[in-house]
């Protein structure tokens, strides 16, 4: 057990938008000996509605005033801790920040203070590492600690990322509350090492800082005010300048002058006009005046006297989730929301916040498709980055087939980050599909555990794609070469992870790298899961009741041969005619080149064949969607039809599937295993017929539909949830929950 326990102190005003978020980052921490107290100012936002889901697993307590030292001492008077740690409401601590903080602590008993590094809003680029202050309130940056120390400058630590041992705040009176913002962690660290203790600054102790908007700045971060920094620098300076040389005049000109030059600069930036700047100066001379008087009125500051730790106050951390083991895991997908997704982003997606929501730590690399950053997403930590750029990416690994450069350049860079995540937070299992074999640089890497997810990869979509075939160059230069690195990646992959048991079957028989007496991995049947639609209900007795002839038929898949959708369009002109009152919604890319007729697309094609046609007016082409008019499709269906002649797994079928609805698969890949004949119908695929007698059994049957789709939903929220899939990840990588 820890021999240290930890308060860890958030003093939060105004700041209900970002507050859960800060507190949600704080459940994953690894340090298990610790609590949250949160001190809220007098806030006139919702923060006290924010806070009622964490009532009875945070402390919650009150400032009277707008005063961050004033909320310090009421968090640090009320902390049953060893340590007091702070982060701003804005700040997001990484997974492993308390467990460094506090292994500085144990190591010196003299050890007063320690902080760590700050990342700013990109979570990419560091706002501060290594600070060093002088006795005006003034700082340096500085990338790695100076080697030498410099009797003018001082140590200090920025107050999103600090933590105090309670016995030297104590030994000190807290934080001085003539400091209602700025340099107040600047004057505690001064006085800590005037009484003899110690501060340190950790590499490996990181906090995110989302520069949230306040009461004294705008979300650019240009100042509303000047006050409050004016009066604390002017503070600070008169109670640690040295007196004599400099007479108290001088040094409030001096820091006075300093400020005044500060809004000339925003000034001339732009960043703000002609009354603004005027605001600002005033806010500098009326703070002159208030902090000269109080400095000498109070010539020990306004420090406080803390009580002893109150053991019995103390409230041990409770995460939102069962106890036992957390895994450390990262997921690749170069596609990820917002942008739009195809099936591996969105059962990327799933499963990291599935993961998420049962304490695990996850973290997803993805392509950014603006800047690189990192957020921090419901629990998730996903790192958008860039390719390697050509010229910085270096030869190919020779113990494996060569990539493609503009592929290289994406693993490459999956790489690179992916090792800052392993050294800093000691990441160890990646999980990616087979499709663009994005952990093939971290395969047979020391200290890696890859899982390769097996999907529609090059090698199973080559037969269905006439086009790789009629461009030798491409086939030579970009497929082969994919090909053949898919092959090594299975063969040295950790384990292997199938969402069916025909996706394996598949993998077997198309490489010949797993032919008879091949080392091969273990392989985990892991079906994929979908996170629930609660308006999704099936249909109930009007559904049953309705007339054979009131049904709507929905597609959804890219308009490609794989996808069927050559059969869809036949059975629709032969069963429209039929079936006056049946509507047929088409969703998905429909702009692709016919394979026949590369000039033209299959929708183009089929409205000119049948163009005049009183029916056509009830079939109709959606193109792609967004998430939520896809839910709503689904929801207002009443048959889901998706002939596809290969899919490794489905996901449309289980979004059918949830909606309550029967489903009309492929019998070939995913569809075969997924559709059982009490809640869908698998057909062959050679032609059009299975399809048309399949689809004219159950529109003429709504009640044998409503049946279906009853027993559908059933078998979704029994086998095919988001948390059923999580867990059945987990159960592959012996993690129990």
């Amino acid at each position: 057990m820890p021999s240290l326990r930890v308060s860890l102190v958030i003093c939060t005003y105004n700041r209900a938008a970002s507050l859960p978020r800060t507190l949600q980052a704080l459940d994953y921490l690894r340090y298990p000996a610790r609590e949250t107290l949160v001190v809220v100012g007098p806030c006139t936002d919702n923060t006290l509605d924010v806070l009622k889901p964490w009532q009875g697993r945070v402390r919650i307590l009150h400032c009277p005033e707008a005063n961050l030292s004033m909320a310090r001492n009421i968090g640090i008077d009320h902390a049953a801790g060893d340590i007091v740690a702070f982060t701003d409401d804005d700040g997001l601590p990484e997974a492993n920040w308390l467990d460094t903080l506090v292994a500085a602590f144990e190591a010196d008993p003299r050890l007063g203070g320690a902080g760590g590094h700050v990342r700013d809003h990109t979570g990419v680029a560091y706002q501060t590492r290594h600070i060093r202050c002088n006795r005006w309130g003034e700082a340096q940056f500085f990338d790695r600690a100076p080697e030498a120390e410099h009797p003018d400058w001082f140590p200090s630590l920025i107050g999103v990322n600090s933590a105090f041992r309670r016995a030297a705040l104590a030994d000190i009176g807290g934080f001085d509350e003539e400091y209602a913002y700025f340099l107040d962690e600047t004057d505690v660290c001064l006085r800590l090492l005037e009484k003899g203790w110690r501060l340190r600054t950790l590499d490996d102790a990181e906090v995110h800082h989302a520069y949230a908007p306040s009461h004294l700045r705008t979300p650019q971060r240009v100042p509303t005010t000047l006050y409050l920094t004016a009066r604390s620098k002017i503070y600070y300076a008169l109670r640690h300048q040295p007196q004599p040389p400099l007479r108290p005049l001088a040094i409030v000109q001096r820091q006075r002058d300093d400020l005044l030059a500060s809004v000339q600069h925003l000034r001339a930036a732009g960043k703000i006009d002609a009354a603004a700047a005027q605001r600002l100066r005033d806010d500098i001379w009326r703070a002159s005046a208030d902090a000269a008087h109080d400095a000498f009125a109070h010539p020990a500051g306004r420090t406080v006297a803390l009580r002893p730790a109150d053991p019995a106050a103390w409230l041990p951390a409770q995460p939102p989730w069962p106890a036992g083991p957390k895994a450390r895991l990262l997921l690749i997908s170069r596609n990820y929301p917002p942008q739009p997704i195809g099936g591996i982003a969105r059962y990327t997606h799933t499963l990291a916040h599935a993961l998420a929501r049962l304490g695990h730590e996850v973290h997803v690399i993805a392509q950014t498709t603006d800047s690189v950053r990192t957020d921090f997403e419901d629990g998730v930590w996903v790192h958008r980055i860039e390719p390697t750029a050509a010229h910085d990416c270096p030869p190919p690994p020779p113990d494996r087939p060569a990539l493609p450069l503009v592929l290289r350049q994406w693993t490459h860079a999956v790489a690179h980050t992916a090792a800052g995540l392993r050294q800093r937070l000691g990441i160890d299992t990646a999980i990616a599909a087979l499709w663009d074999v994005e952990a093939y640089d971290l395969a047979r890497q020391p200290g890696w555990r890859v899982l390769t997810y097996l999907v529609t990869s090059y090698a199973l979509n080559l037969p269905h794609k006439p086009d790789w075939g009629g461009n030798p160059h491409y086939l030579r230069q970009h497929v082969q070469p994919i090909i053949q690195a898919e092959g090594w990646l299975l063969r040295h992959s950790h384990a292997l992870l199938a969402s069916t048991q025909q996706i394996w079957h598949d993998v077997q028989a198309t490489y010949p790298e797993l032919g008879a007496g091949a080392p091969v991995p273990t392989v985990h049947h892991v079906p994929f899961g979908i996170p629930d639609d609660p308006a999704a209900a099936p249909a109930g007795a009007s559904a049953a009741a309705a007339s054979a002839a009131a049904c709507t038929v929905l597609f959804v898949g890219r308009f490609e041969p794989r996808k069927g959708i050559d059969l869809v369009l036949h059975a629709i002109a032969q069963l429209a005619p039929q079936y006056p009152n049946v509507h047929w919604r088409l969703i998905g890319n429909d702009r692709l080149p016919h394979p026949e007729q590369p000039h033209t697309t299959y929708r183009q094609l089929f409205e000119s064949q049948h163009r005049g046609q009183p029916w056509l007016a009830r079939v109709h082409f959606e193109g792609e969607v967004g998430d939520a008019a896809l839910l709503r499709a689904y929801r207002e269906c009443d048959l889901f039809i998706a002939p596809s002649r290969y899919e490794s797994f489905g996901l449309i079928y289980l979004e059918a599937m949830r909606a309550g609805k029967p489903c009309i698969g492929g019998a070939g890949g995913g569809g075969g295993e997924l559709l059982s004949p009490d809640i869908g119908v698998a057909v062959g695929t050679d032609g059009p017929p299975p399809l048309i007698d399949a689809l004219q059994a159950l529109i003429e049957q709504p009640q044998r539909r409503a049946a279906m789709g009853q027993r559908a939903r059933a078998h979704y929220l029994a086998h095919y949830s988001d948390h059923a899939f999580a867990q059945r990840l987990l159960r592959a990588l012996e993690l129990g929950c």
